[in-house]
């Protein structure tokens, strides 16, 4: 960790301070089909606890504060047909499960720093109620889909839920191995002989993202020297470079491939680290922010903090 990059986290960090809603939220005056309230809150979420602040100290414990007032506030409780469902019906989020899994997992990372015994189990009555709502949201294959009543399912969302899943284990709440195990085998199912991993399991797509994202959910698992990730590794190592700007999803693509090669170290871990950070520098804009081109200025920004904070090593969940 550099002074420059770190000159450039203080730099993203600020603009995401100045970039928060009067109710605690993100993405909602710079609404589009690809920005999610819900979602973007979550990840800005993540980024400012990544840095060091906590809900009680730090220069964004307000911040932090009014992000988790604003989730449990607007996105609890808002879908009558799914009980559980962390998303805002409101706001226009027409794949609610990616933000159910995004809050779920900022809000496990606040829950294990809470202090206030009162505020602790409305966060625990939220993750349980949660995690059920994941559970039972969960296809026959084992993977998600956008929505909780969706029949179809993709491997992205497996990866996201599967962390979440983790998120909340890790801090008491009780999750189903049987669920875990599910998602395993959609995985499983999902990977090609040579590494790759396909978006879903009947498709020819392969996707760079969702391979990445695979060694993230099978280390979530505790899959840890397997052959399936094992072979997927081997894949990443030969075939994904870091990437932000261009491709398909590049910055998805970029912030699992961030995880995957941490959390695997070894000798790949701090090539790939300079070699991504250069890139970050490069890409900021001078008011702080990277361009996100699936999610515009939040999403990359949240994104790009979070890879670029990872060696920290302050959020459990992220964690070797």
């Amino acid at each position: 960790m550099t002074p420059v990059v770190e000159a450039s986290i203080k730099k993203g960090l600020s603009y995401l301070a100045r970039a928060q809603e009067s109710d605690g939220s993100y993405g909602k005056s710079t609404w589009s089909s690809n920005v999610y309230p819900t979602a973007m809150t979550s990840l800005s979420g993540l980024a400012f606890l990544a840095s060091g602040s906590t809900p009680t100290r730090g220069p964004y414990a307000r911040n932090l504060q009014k992000i988790t007032s604003y989730l449990l506030n607007n996105c609890v409780g808002t879908y009558s047909y799914a009980p559980g469902l962390i998303a805002n019906v409101n706001a226009r989020e027409q794949r609610p499960m990616y933000c159910h899994a995004f809050a779920m997992t900022y809000l496990s990372q606040i829950f294990a720093q809470e202090k206030d015994p009162r505020q602790r189990e409305v966060i625990r009555k939220v993750l349980q109620d949660g995690v059920k709502l994941t559970q039972r949201s969960q296809t026959d294959e084992g993977g998600w889909g956008y929505s909780p009543n969706a029949y179809e399912d993709e491997g992205t969302l497996v990866v996201t839920q599967l962390q979440a899943l983790r998120a909340c284990r890790d801090v008491g709440i009780f999750v189903s191995k049987k669920v875990v195990e599910k998602g395993v085998k959609f995985i499983e199912k999902s990977a090609n002989a040579d590494g790759s991993v396909r978006y879903r399991i009947n498709s020819y797509q392969v996707r760079p993202g969702v391979t990445c994202a695979a060694i993230v959910a099978l280390w979530n698992a505790g899959k840890y020297d397997e052959p399936l990730i094992r072979r997927i590794t081997d894949y990443m190592h030969r075939n994904i470079d870091p990437q932000w700007g261009y491709g398909h999803h590049a910055e998805y693509v970029q912030y699992y491939l961030t995880q995957a090669k941490f959390v695997l170290g070894g000798k790949q871990w701090l090539p790939f680290y300079r070699r991504s950070a250069e890139m970050f520098i490069s890409e900021q804009a001078l008011d702080g922010y990277w361009d996100g081109a699936d999610g515009g200025e939040l999403y990359g920004t949240a994104l790009a903090l979070l890879c670029l904070q990872i060696p920290y090593n302050r959020l459990a969940v992220y964690q070797r």
